[in-house]
């Protein structure tokens, strides 16, 4: 049975034009030990969706299942079962690493003695024992998150939201930051939902991504299948660098089913299609008059932004 459930959901606000909804209609499911991303452009409903699996709001209709429990009948034995990593820092500022650990997992409802035993486990695991003297404002952003992060997947909870996980972390960090999840994830079981408007981190992290939009989910699969579903490109090599690369992409821009075409080298291009229909015939067709020699054609490794982008844009 999958951890989570999302069910026919709907969910709507009223707004001085009349009402808005925020979620129609959406469903999906997330199985234990699964890695689920949640992309969209701001105004997708995915924030929504989310704080309704988190029992912040209500659906209209529909249903939310965590663990097999309903998050509106039971919406306490939901919160038992779910940790959360907020996008900004919330460290309590009087209070060193090592005492928010353990008000933290005190707050969960561990006994003093358990929430101390376990802070030392997870100083040690997440490499904070140096620092479990300091305070927030001797902690860099990074460490800040690296905290957060300890207690959310610590919490020996069958669900954990990861929000903006290594937001204003710099790429050193980020990357260990990128490891620490995927080791800690892979013994655990636990099933993560995340959300990251750095791409490069959801296609690392996640099993399966949903995209939503306008309330809706458009995509859904692993950054590979979408790659591979959306990602129409055909990097087209000649034997001489190209005279006139922009009166060439006027022309090709004319062929059916082109969406774009960019420049890769000083003798390649890029051919970016909606639908690969007869399109390279009329590639061809461009080409040949222009007495351009071809010395290769082959398909592109597709860029997960730009197939993102050209989901949200359909």
């Amino acid at each position: 049975m999958p951890i989570l459930e999302v069910k026919s959901v709907t969910k709507k606000f009223p707004t001085p034009k009349g009402e808005v909804i925020a979620v129609n209609n959406v469903s999906f499911s997330a199985n234990s030990g699964e890695v689920l991303g949640i992309l969209g452009p701001n105004g997708a409903g995915k924030t929504t969706t989310l704080r309704m699996i988190a029992t912040i709001y209500r659906p209209d209709s529909g249903e939310v299942l965590v663990d097999g429990i309903d998050a509106v009948k039971n919406p306490l034995e939901v919160r038992k079962r779910i940790a959360y990593m907020t996008q900004e820092p919330d460290l309590t500022p009087p209070l060193s690493v090592r005492d928010y650990i353990i008000y933290y997992f005190r707050f969960r409802g561990f006994s003093k003695r358990d929430a101390k035993k376990h802070c030392e486990d997870i100083l040690e695991l997440f490499g904070l024992k140096t620092h479990a003297h300091k305070k927030p404002f001797q902690l860099s952003t990074g460490l800040k998150r690296r905290v957060q992060l300890a207690c959310a997947l610590s919490s020996d909870v069958p669900l954990v939201f990861l929000d903006e996980p290594t937001a204003g972390v710099d790429p050193r960090s980020k990357r260990k930051t990128w490891e620490l999840i995927k080791e800690k994830l892979e013994d655990k079981g636990v099933t993560v939902i995340l959300t990251s408007h750095d791409l490069y981190e959801v296609e690392y992290l996640a099993d399966r991504v949903i995209i939503m939009n306008q309330g809706k989910i458009v995509a859904e699969g692993s950054p590979k299948e979408l790659k591979k579903r959306f990602g129409k490109t055909v990097r087209i090599v000649l034997e001489e660098p190209i005279k006139n690369f922009e009166l060439l992409k006027e022309e090709l821009l004319r062929v059916k089913n082109v969406k774009d075409v960019r420049l890769a080298r000083d003798d390649s291009f890029d051919v970016y299609f909606k639908s690969l229909d007869d399109s390279i015939n009329g590639i061809l067709q461009v080409i040949s008059p222009q007495e351009l020699k071809i010395k290769d054609i082959f398909t592109a490794t597709a860029n997960f932004e730009d197939v993102y982008l050209e989901i949200i844009e359909r």
